[in-house]
């Protein structure tokens, strides 16, 4: 049921209040406040004030309830604000429809949600029949309606982001210290990229941050197109914890980026990666606290919302961005006008970080995020412990896979890959990480550590997606070829090669008939028992010119 709210008080004016405030000293010194009220008292007061008995008892009855002296200021005719002359049935049953129709994810207008509640109170058919003089106009409903306070709409019609607006947030979530808490989010920049060989657009990237609460500083981030899971807030984790150094010399950037280092808790939504039993796993063994918070509003991660909020604006100025609505992107094709790729878009990503380091924060007092960073570092000490390896500490948030050994090498979706160490485990499972980023090398988890296994085959050094999609291109257009007369065409060459083999060996049936007929059906006993035929005489032929002349016409 919609949440009953007291009616609004009405206000007085001005002249209203001070003609209370002259009866007030009249009744606070005559009119008791407990007890009875006498004849005397009131006519003290009739005397003092020259109203009649009448009045002064009702003046008496508001003033003993409430001895201020708004109460005996003069009071506004007509019904008070919020009141209904409704019959009470009725009202209940408005708000229950108010509850079904209105207050839903995908609310109707007003208009519309009156006109539904109109309907279902006075049909015959329906659970209330309601005579027509106890229902309330369209008019007088959309009134109600709009009665509903905001902040009982926004948590029944709007996302946590928006509601919590509409709610009180008492309290504050606080750091501990340096390097104490940190807040960890995903969100899906509002930008589609190309990749980098083709320049064809691949579609938009989800972006992962990580602050640190005390500095507010960005200790981590990480951009992939593929969506959250626990492999990549692992490697959000490790890019947070790893010095930015060689990242940036990777990226071929130069920014000032020293935000890094071993923090106690991260503080995460209830999303399924941040709870699975992999990624806590791999936080804790690396002594990080998954604070996973408890399920409630967006204002529980209200610093990292922010920064989501303020780097998500600035994607704005990107070639192929989406906008926040439609109206943003009326008449505008984002796909026709992207041209970033991943790691032109990471690089651009990196110096608008560097500016928000280096951006006076209110949280500060006008002081920025590294400036504070900076001083805190410098009485920290070690950012990492000196025993963490770095290479084997990025490797363990990597996505993972138990592969046999081939004599070939381990096969990741077609490719092999291969390294010396291999050779005594063929036959074997191992554990192969990889890194979505390139697909030159993935990561093999033996005895001495992790290895790093090559590529077989020439490949360009491109990341896990923009080698998918290329592939998913090559098919499509071997499908479109198929589709366009290769599937036929392979049909008739199928039907044309089955037609030979019929032909040849109706031919070689028909040619080993004929040859069995020729070779005669064999001797029998039937035939030695018939005489044999004379042979015919041999006819000897001789040329014309050793014939006589009266001799060559006549029989021999």
């Amino acid at each position: 049921m919609v949440e009953q709210i007291p009616p609004p008080v009405r206000k007085l004016s001005l002249k209203s209040l001070e003609a209370g405030l002259a009866l007030f000293p009249h009744f606070r010194k005559h009119i008791p406040l407990i007890g009875p009220v006498t004849s005397t008292q009131v006519a003290a007061v009739c005397a003092a004030t020259g109203l009649k008995e009448r009045q002064i008892r009702t003046l008496a009855a508001r003033y003993r309830a409430n001895p201020v002296a708004e109460s005996l200021a003069p009071q506004l005719r007509g019904p008070s604000p919020g009141s209904h002359r409704i019959d009470r049935d009725v009202k209940q049953a408005i708000d229950k429809l108010i509850d079904q129709i209105a207050l839903t994810m995908v609310p109707p207008s007003r208009a519309e949600a009156a006109r539904q509640i109109c309907g279902l109170l006075r049909a015959d058919n329906g659970p209330y029949e309601f005579p027509e003089r106890l229902i309330p106009s369209e008019k007088t409903i959309e009134r109600l309606l709009s009665e509903v306070p905001s902040r009982i709409w926004a948590k029944s019609t709007m996302g946590s982001k928006t509601r919590s607006a509409h709610e009180p947030h008492p309290g504050e979530y606080r750091s501990e210290g340096f390097l104490d808490l940190v807040q960890m989010d995903h969100t899906k920049a509002d930008v589609i990229l190309v990749d980098s060989v083709r320049r064809e657009q691949l579609g938009r990237p989800w972006v992962t941050f990580l602050i640190e609460i005390w500095t507010r500083a960005i200790l981590g981030y990480y951009v992939s197109f593929g969506d959250p899971s626990i492999f990549r807030c692992g490697r959000a984790v490790a890019n947070a914890l790893l010095p930015k150094e060689p990242v940036l010399a990777h990226l071929g950037i130069e920014v000032a980026y020293p935000m890094h280092g071993l923090f106690r808790r991260l503080h995460a939504d209830q999303a399924k990666p941040h709870r699975s039993e992999a990624f806590r796993r791999a936080c804790m063994r690396n002594g990080i606290d998954p604070d996973v918070r408890k399920p409630g509003a967006a204002h529980l991660g209200g610093h990292i919302e922010r920064l989501i909020g303020t780097m998500v604006g600035k994607l704005r100025l990107l070639p192929g961005a989406t906008g926040s609505n439609v109206t943003a992107r009326d008449g505008y094709d984002a796909e026709e006008a992207a041209a970033m790729s991943l790691p032109e878009f990471e690089r651009w990503l990196l110096c608008q970080i560097a500016v928000y380091h280096l951006t006076p924060h209110t949280a500060f007092g006008g002081l920025c995020p590294a400036q504070v960073w900076a001083r805190e570092a410098a009485m920290h000490g070690p950012l990492l412990p000196l025993s963490i390896d770095s290479d084997a500490l990025f490797c363990q948030f990597l996505p993972s896979k138990t592969l046999t050994v081939h004599a070939s090498g381990v096969q990741i979706r077609h490719r092999r890959y291969w390294h010396p160490a291999l050779a005594n485990r063929i036959g074997q499972k191992i554990d192969v990480s990889w890194d979505e980023r390139t697909i030159q090398h993935v990561f093999a988890e033996l005895d001495t550590g992790f290895v790093r296994l090559p590529v077989i085959g020439v490949y360009p050094d491109v990341g896990e997606a923009e080698w998918e999609a290329s592939r998913a291109r090559v098919k499509a257009l071997g499908k479109a070829y198929q589709a366009d007369g290769g599937r036929a065409a392979a049909a008739r060459a199928i039907a044309a090669a089955n037609m030979e083999v019929h032909q040849a060996r109706r031919r070689t049936s028909e040619a080993r008939r004929q040859a069995k007929r020729r070779e005669g059906e064999g001797t029998t006993l039937a035939d030695l028992r018939q005489a044999p035929h004379p042979e015919p005489e041999r006819i000897e032929w001789k040329c014309a010119a050793e014939l006589g002349e009266d001799t060559w016409l006549k029989n021999r």
